[in-house]
């Protein structure tokens, strides 16, 4: 998102010069602890209420509060990558599906988060399956209308970006000759490719569904086609911007790598499960070590910071002049997810957290920019980087990280209004799918995954797997969930100590700490922390003394 639209306008400013003198920010008085600290505009008393309930909103508006745009007769997501709410155009002209903005449209990021935030993330928090058919809906569209030919050099990929007001997707054109700001006809861009692979595999673990395994595979295998295996700071092992059609590359250079990485992973984990052939598993395996070498190389960006090229909108950039935290960002969060990729893990993860507070910091406001080249605090970045200290904090135990990704998690509720109307910052009064909802929501899940006690006490809920999560019923005396794997561990927030634990029907027993399959039992004020470890079995049902009162 980016240097456009609105460049911040005005009206964006006055906005926000009202709230800062006013202590408002988007609508909501401005919640502060007896020291000055920010709290949640929701429930300032209650540690993570406010997380959870601009989840819900802004989850209840992608399922059921998306106008519908009149001319095409289709959801505003699908023509538009940003819309202004009624807040700024009126309930009636927004309920009409009139306010979406003129700019490139950015499906295959924002439906990739919402496979993360809805499907993999709310769903499981909620017990809410119809998320599935709502983000099912999304990817079906990209298929079928923005997807490149099967006999094209970079065959049967998808778009990263589309015009506006139309809902088949080619490459957005309407900006080819200012700058290159924007793909292109036929322009495609190779890490959108990885990311929304793996958001199609993650999508195939949930519901069997093979189509949205091949989708992956032939992302995978465009990528392990157009690997380079000569990468160097000005060019890296896939490119930024690529014409599918002709092959004729863009932009050279692009530091997310880590979404090629992902997929390539994770098909390698499932290989066997998948029945996919030794000779694809095998160039999986090359091009991504090809990518993890130049990532962790002298001229790769873990060496050299020159995390560049991720927003779809923003003009080709020969001299890599611009930065961003969103690549740096997400690939700390792997790494800690996976931190036996990387024997520095220690000192490479606070290095890049640091690097982002420094560069992409805002003075006086618990918030984060976007990037150099778009210069704002934006609720999605800001609720990224508070993701990434909760994490840091749960491996660490360092107390400095959680009391920073509390702050920055309380500033960035903020930016939901009561409707699900999701503005992209404290200036910046629009919507962006992205930032609203694809690249906001999973990080405060993250969060609560990363800090259980901060999930609301007097109810039960799964807050974090390390498989995909199939199934998940809440009833008032147990829990019952089937996973993808059958091996994992799970999180939980539940209002009493479980009576008994299975895994395929078999107990399993309550242990000191997880070194061996068992659960953990960790009391707090109300209720406690679960943690369940297990091998050999997926369905897992947890019986609860009958005190569960879900809302």
């Amino acid at each position: 998102m980016r240097t456009r639209i609105i460049l911040i306008g005005l009206i964006s400013l006055a906005v926000g010069f009202a709230a800062a003198a006013t202590e408002e920010i988007c609508s909501h008085k401005v919640n502060r602890d007896s020291a000055g600290g920010i709290l949640p505009w929701y429930k300032p008393e209650t540690p993570g209420a406010g997380y959870v309930q601009v989840c819900k909103l802004a989850s209840e508006f992608i399922k059921s509060g998306v106008p519908v745009d009149p001319s095409t007769g289709q959801r505003l997501y699908f023509i538009s990558c940003c819309f202004e709410g009624p807040h700024l155009k009126g309930q009636e002209a927004f309920a009409a599906g009139k306010t979406w903005q003129d700019w490139p449209n950015n499906p295959a990021c924002v439906f990739a988060g919402l496979v993360q935030g809805l499907v993999l993330d709310w769903r499981i928090y909620s017990g809410d399956d119809e998320y599935i058919n709502v983000v099912r809906s999304m990817l079906d569209h990209q298929l079928e209308f923005g997807t490149t030919p099967a006999d094209w050099p970079w065959a049967s990929v998808p778009y990263a970006s589309g015009d506006p007001g139309t809902a088949v997707w080619q490459g957005a054109t309407k900006w080819e000759h200012d700058g290159m700001r924007g793909d292109g006809l036929h322009g495609i861009e190779p890490d959108k490719v990885g990311e929304l692979g793996i958001a199609y595999l993650k999508f195939y673990e949930v519901t069997g569904e093979k189509k949205y395994l091949e989708a992956a595979i032939n992302c995978a295998d465009a990528l392990a086609k157009h690997v380079r295996k000569e990468s160097d700071t000005i060019k890296s092992p896939w490119p930024f911007r690529v014409n599918a059609r002709t092959g004729v590359v863009i932009s050279e250079y692009c530091s997310n790598v880590i979404e090629p990485i992902r997929l390539f992973d994770e098909l390698i984990r499932i290989q066997k499960r998948i029945g996919l052939e030794e000779k694809k598993a095998g160039d999986y395996k090359n091009s991504r070590d090809t990518a993890w070498e130049w990532l962790y190389g002298p001229t790769g960006p873990l060496k050299t910071y020159v995390w560049n090229a991720y927003f779809e909108d923003v003009p080709n950039d020969p001299e890599r002049a611009n930065r961003n935290q969103l690549t740096p960002l997400e690939t700390a969060r792997y790494l800690l997810k996976h931190p036996e990729l990387d024997p520095d893990v220690d000192e490479s993860m606070p290095a890049l957290i640091h690097w982002v507070a420094s560069a992409f910091g805002t003075e006086g406001m618990e918030a984060i920019k976007e990037q150099t080249w778009c210069y704002e605090p934006m609720a999605s970045h800001t609720a990224r980087y508070a993701s990434i200290c909760a994490l840091w904090y749960e491996r660490t135990g360092d107390p400095s990280y959680k009391e920073r990704a509390y702050r920055f998690f309380n500033f960035a509720t903020y930016m939901t209004y009561e409707n699900g109307v999701v503005a992209v910052g404290p200036y910046w009064p629009g919507s962006w799918f992205s930032d609203g909802y694809g690249d906001y929501i999973r990080h405060f899940m993250e969060g609560l995954g990363a800090v259980p006690e901060w999930a609301p006490a007097g109810e039960d809920y799964l807050l974090r797997s390390t498989s995909v999560v199939q199934k998940i019923t809440y009833q008032q005396d147990k829990i019952e969930y089937r996973t993808f794997d059958d091996a994992g561990t799970e999180v939980l927030r539940t209002t009493a100590k479980p009576k008994a634990v299975t895994v395929d029907g078999k107990a399993i027993s309550q242990q000191k700490s997880l070194v061996n399959d068992g659960w953990t039992w960790q009391p707090l004020e109300k209720g406690g922390v679960l943690r369940i470890r297990r091998t050999g079995g997926s369905e897992i049902v947890i019986q609860l003394p009958f005190l569960n009162r879900r809302k």
